[in-house]
Formats: structure tokens, sequence, C-alpha cells
């Protein structure tokens, strides 16, 4: 993961893997990711390894609540042909400890939380602005070192200053919508 997100950075195309749920096993079959301005990369781990999480510029957590948890992958995995048991000794047994004991705790690295999940419009509208504002150039190098909330830089590097680029990068376009590469 951390060399093909290195690649990401550094403007490289890559071939992620594809993974299937159904069967717990990688395919053969890869999904092309092209270089682009903003990278989102998303993922219940992203922040578990300093090494990974040190080469983004934005960190967001998304909170949402342990029921909603739950009744999301209960709907999933029906769809995938579990059943209802298997689900919930499943979710009590492995998922929910494993939840609390390596995904939570990565909370206190977040830039952002954001409580409510999906439901929650303002801070989701305050993120894509945030994002827009890079992309037009609004946010000039000094003020993205100091959106960490504690007025130092980031430990990261810019493009300007290093070699690889950090995941959510000043870029050109000057709207949020997609590139001209396919993505």
């Amino acid at each position: 993961m951390h060399s093909t997100l290195k690649n990401i950075v550094e403007g490289k195309t890559v071939e992620v893997p594809t993974y299937d749920f159904v069967t717990h096993s990688r395919l053969a079959e890869t999904t092309v990711v092209y270089p682009a301005d903003v990278v989102l990369f998303e993922g219940i781990l992203v922040f578990y390894s300093q090494d990974i999480r040190d080469m983004f510029h934005l960190r967001l957590f998304v909170d949402t609540d342990s029921d909603v948890r739950l009744s999301r992958r209960v709907l999933r995995d029906m769809k995938r042909g579990r059943d209802l048991e298997q689900i919930l000794t499943q979710y009590t047994t492995f998922v929910k400890p494993a939840f609390e004991e390596f995904c939570l705790p990565t909370k206190k690295y977040a830039d952002v939380i954001i409580p409510r999940g999906v439901d929650n419009m303002v801070a989701i509208n305050l993120i894509v602005q945030h994002i827009q504002d890079i992309l037009n150039g609004d946010i000039c190098k000094w003020q993205r070192g100091a959106l960490n909330g504690h007025g130092r830089t980031y430990k990261r590097p810019f493009p300007e200053q290093a070699e690889s680029a950090a995941v959510l990068a000043a870029g050109k376009r000057s709207h949020l919508e997609s590139s001209s590469r396919p993505h």
C-alpha cells in the first residue's frame, strides 16, 4: 500500500489490486488510477501506519454511530449471501473488538473529525469548500501548513520542497469536478 500510494503522490499511473469481499481474496484484475490534482484515499485503517498518514495533507475521520455501522454491515452482508446470525456473530466476536482496538484509536490523528458521517452536510460542505480553495490556489503554502490547527507547518513536504508530493496537493483546476483523465 505504501509503495502504491507513494507512486500516486509522485504523479505516476498505478494499478490498484481489486478485492473480492465475497471470497475474501484479491482478484487478478486491477483498477488503473491516473495522476490527479487531489487524491482521496479512504479506508478503515489508513491512519494506522505513521508512514502512510504522514503522506496526507488533510486527514478526515468520519465518525458514525455504532448502531448505524452495524445496520449498514447487516444490510451489506445479507446482499453478499450471509445469514443474519453469521453476520452478528462475526460483528460481536471480531469486527467490533477490532474496530475498538485498531480503528478508533487512530481518530486522534485526524485533522478533522466529521460526526454523524454522511448526515453532516455542514462538515461535508466545509471539506468540499476547502478542496475547492486548494484547487483554485486560494490557500497558499503557509496557510496549508497552519491548517492543522496548531500553527505549525506540516511534517510532510510540499511538491516544491521535495521529490514526492503529499496526497492532497494544490492543483490547477478551477472547479471541483472530474479531470479529463479517466478515474
